[in-house]
């Protein structure tokens, strides 16, 4: 069995792509049947890897793919990860080649720049994320996925779907619809907030490279040129210090920025999990026979609330270890596949934490030439360019608070530790 040509010519999930490295050769799972809970991304990418891997596959999203979808996670990363072409017709719009990483004192009129680096982008795309989930979502139903487009699956309909297939799979983002069913949706603990909006204006300079903003709270702005006159623009706060006033704070950030302010009408409002803030144990609960990816396993990243990438990656190993007959691994193996990003998001977010400003600009002048994905995904590479640079290094372990993160990151003491 290879069904990389039914549509592919080459298949992410059998091949490797985005830091996933590929099943090789697939085990045939004919016979099996598999209910997905979830249409976004990590759905659409559970589905395709259990339809590949010959699971008959029925893939439920609640809201129509031809309707207005919540468009946040413009900026996609490992992009080679999702098994369409990258055009502009599916979604694709700008192959950005860099990310260049501002870092500001504060946000008053006189701040002052502390720092600025560029890391490249070799496998990135600014995206219009809703269009690529709709061809996606065709390409699986053309493909023979069943797909079950403005379908919301309810608690009940939940706990029959368990009963009636060999893997029920919830990708309905956090609270999960296993939380619900479980009654425990308190063990998530945390959640980013942003806003985002696409704008039209001049972006000429900008284009096709893509910007982030941070300006010593934690959290940032963004802009991601789409093309020389559109773009996605947006904000986004991981502390507990929010404004009072979301929509004039990314006003405020638009203007101070030089970025066309969009109209509150235009403007999507995202809730974005911190990560993990789902204890590992509980992505896989065999007593229900459910498996959570992506955001309903808390797994976006513990700064930048970027996720897409990891929600693949979660999908794809997912339906490796199902086919295996490995699935009590898989909570385990994630975990131990994530855990370097964990740790290092965490003890940088300390840095934004207490406002270091000027530190932390010289912490990412210091990796500047990585990969962007490299930098949360294959963290030891960043971790290996502040070794060498010894002064940095004696400031950063000279502060009790970071040792402090330090000691809280390599013993896994995460936000699900407080909500377990």
């Amino acid at each position: 069995m290879d069904r990389r040509g039914t549509r592919y010519d080459r298949s992410p999930f059998v091949d490797g792509g985005g830091h996933f490295s590929g099943v090789g050769t697939p085990t045939d799972c004919s016979g099996r049947s598999a209910a997905v809970v979830g249409g976004a991304v990590s759905g659409l990418a559970a589905a395709y890897a259990l339809h590949t891997l010959g699971y008959e596959v029925t893939l439920y999203e609640r809201q129509a793919y031809t309707a207005k979808r919540v468009n946040c996670g413009e900026a996609m990363t490992a992009a080679s990860a999702v098994p369409l072409a990258k055009t502009p017709e599916n979604g694709f719009a700008n192959d950005t080649p860099a990310f260049e990483v501002a870092v500001y004192t504060d946000t008053g009129s006189d701040r002052r720049l502390v720092g600025q680096v560029t890391l490249p982008a070799a496998d990135a795309y600014v995206t219009d994320r809703n269009l690529v989930e709709r061809r996606w979502a065709e390409q699986l139903a053309d493909d023979g996925v069943g797909v079950e487009a403005d379908h919301s699956v309810t608690k009940a309909e939940f706990e029959t779907l368990a009963d009636a297939h060999d893997l029920l799979v919830d990708a309905t983002g956090q609270p999960s619809l296993a939380s619900k069913v479980t009654r425990s949706t308190a063990e998530y603990s945390g959640h980013l907030t942003a806003l985002n909006a696409d704008v039209t204006g001049d972006f000429s300079e900008q284009y096709p490279r893509s910007r982030m903003v941070l300006e010593n709270y934690v959290g940032y702005a963004w802009a991601f040129p789409k093309s020389p006159t559109r773009a996605n623009v947006g904000i986004g706060w991981a502390g507990p210090d929010r404004p009072d006033d979301y929509m004039a704070a990314l006003r405020a950030a638009c203007e101070r920025n030089g970025w066309p302010v969009p109209t509150r009408d235009r403007t999507n409002v995202a809730i974005i999990p911190e990560g993990p803030s789902l204890a590992p144990t509980r992505t896989y609960l065999p007593e229900f026979g459910v498996v959570r990816v992506g955001d309903a396993a808390g797994i976006a990243n513990r700064l930048t609330g970027k996720g897409i990438s990891q929600g693949i990656h979660s999908s794809y190993l997912m339906a490796e270890l199902a086919a295996e007959d490995r699935l009590a691994d898989y909570p385990f193996v994630l975990h131990e596949r994530l855990r370097p990003e964990y740790f290092l998001a965490h003890v940088v977010r300390g840095v934004l934490e207490v406002g270091e400003a000027t530190l932390l600009g010289d912490v990412l002048e210091a990796v500047a030439g990585i990969d962007i994905e490299d930098v949360d995904r294959s963290p030891r590479l960043a971790l290996a360019r502040l070794a060498r640079r010894p002064a940095l290094l004696a400031r950063l372990v000279t502060r009790p608070w970071i040792l402090r993160r330090v000691f809280d990151a390599y013993t896994d003491r995460w936000e699900y530790r407080r909500a377990t």
